[in-house]
């Protein structure tokens, strides 16, 4: 479905939930509905931010946000999780639920650590000069493999 140039569609919207004849036709699950429906739109908007989503979730109440958060695909939570947080470790998104559960938590403002990385381990220490033994010497005829039958070397 696609507008005309002249066609406002926030106006209409506006209308529509202003006049009371439609009121009856529709019920809750229909506005729900509706409200998830743009609810998720926002969500993969680029360009979101934290403060955004929590806009967002007191604007829908948290069982719509919740609902439409859970509905992401893998790739649109990840990249919600990414939009939110730039360093967020790509093992803590891995998955839809994952992606969910970083994003939860971001909005809870449970700061999420970046893995500690492993100290660099001590080198370990080279034989002594005097214990090596002398290389071994090459054969006389090396074997270069079946490519060197084909090519008549």
């Amino acid at each position: 479905m696609s507008a005309g140039p002249d066609m406002n569609g926030a106006a209409a919207l506006k209308a529509l939930l202003s006049a009371d004849v439609f009121a009856s036709s529709l019920g809750e699950k229909d506005f729900a509905a509706a409200a998830g429906l743009l609810t998720r739109k926002l969500m993969n908007a680029a360009g979101q931010t934290l403060a955004d989503m929590h806009a967002l979730r007191d604007a829908v109440g948290p069982d719509i946000f919740e609902a439409q958060l859970k509905s992401l695909t893998a790739h649109q939570a990840r990249l919600l999780a990414r939009r939110l947080d730039k360093s967020v470790p790509d093992i803590e998104v891995s998955t839809a639920g994952a992606a969910c559960a970083f994003i939860r938590g971001l909005m809870k403002g449970e700061t999420v650590s970046a893995p500690a990385e492993p100290a660099p381990e001590a080198p370990a220490p080279e034989p002594a000069a005097e214990t090596a033994e002398p290389a071994a010497t090459p054969a006389a005829n090396p074997y270069f493999g079946r490519k060197s039958f084909r090519t008549g070397n």
